[in-house]
């Protein structure tokens, strides 16, 4: 199994332009990449103008005939003279599941969610929170990250497992990254997991522990796709989205 971490950073205001040509390009178009798709999120801090997806492919070569096969395809070429324009970089990542599988709920260690086995969560887009941990360490410090873990039982800390839905470690792209994954069906269940985690005694010792060996570490608040085959994972829409201006202020 492999997970791809796509990101597009797009000109500045054209987040709108961007999504308006997913609802043009229809259902099937990018089918073959869409039914590996875990999520597409607008980021909601740190770099605005930002979109990023999750995949979770079988193999390189499943990715590479998925994915490099749409290019072809003349039924898209409109599409892609829509979007490209849009894109000032893209980046793209490969992640694998954690080895630990109270970190891996959906993807690895026997699990294997796709978007065709129905929604994950009954949380509305509109409305639902999506953070992403990136602790970054020097060389060595994933595998000491996951040994940490298991030596303070954050497993059994319901602060640390509050909403954890994956858990992954980087292989190509910046390396010696470990992700984590969280979802709340709002900002305000978001606000109450973070007041949570600062007061967690298991926590804290967790991150201290590893900070000898820890270079950066970063939290990004995303937004789920309004499209609803970008937003598998959800349920349903909702009319009231939290506003990135709310989240930052947080």
């Amino acid at each position: 199994m492999l997970i791809e971490h796509r990101s597009y950073t797009l000109r500045a205001g054209a987040a709108d332009l961007f999504w308006a040509a997913q609802r043009k390009r229809g259902d099937h178009g990018l089918q073959p990449i869409l039914e590996r798709l875990i999520g597409s999120f607008a980021a909601c801090t740190g770099s605005l103008d930002q979109i990023v997806s999750l995949y979770r492919y079988d193999s390189f070569d499943d990715w590479q005939t998925r994915l490099l096969g749409l290019y072809g395809e003349a039924g898209l070429r409109a599409y892609f003279d829509c979007v490209r324009p849009l894109i000032v970089h893209q980046e793209s990542r490969f992640l694998v599941p954690a080895p630990l599988t109270e970190l891996t709920p959906h993807w690895g260690n026997g699990r294997d969610w796709l978007a065709s086995q129905g929604a994950l969560f009954d949380v509305s887009r509109g409305a639902g929170v999506v953070e992403e941990t990136t602790l970054s360490f020097s060389a060595g410090g994933v595998p000491a990250c996951w040994n940490v873990f298991r030596q303070h039982a954050l497993a059994e800390d319901p602060a640390a497992m509050a909403g954890l839905f994956a858990g992954f470690a980087s292989i190509v792209g910046s390396l010696n990254q470990v992700l984590l994954y969280r979802c709340f069906p709002d900002v305000q269940a978001w606000s109450a997991h973070r007041a949570a985690l600062q007061r967690s005694a298991r926590w804290n010792d967790f991150m201290h522990e590893i900070a000898s060996l820890t270079v950066r570490s970063s939290r990004q608040l995303l937004a789920p796709s309004r499209i609803t085959d970008m937003a598998p994972m959800f349920a349903h829409s909702s009319a009231s989205p939290a506003r990135a201006g709310e989240w930052r202020g947080r």
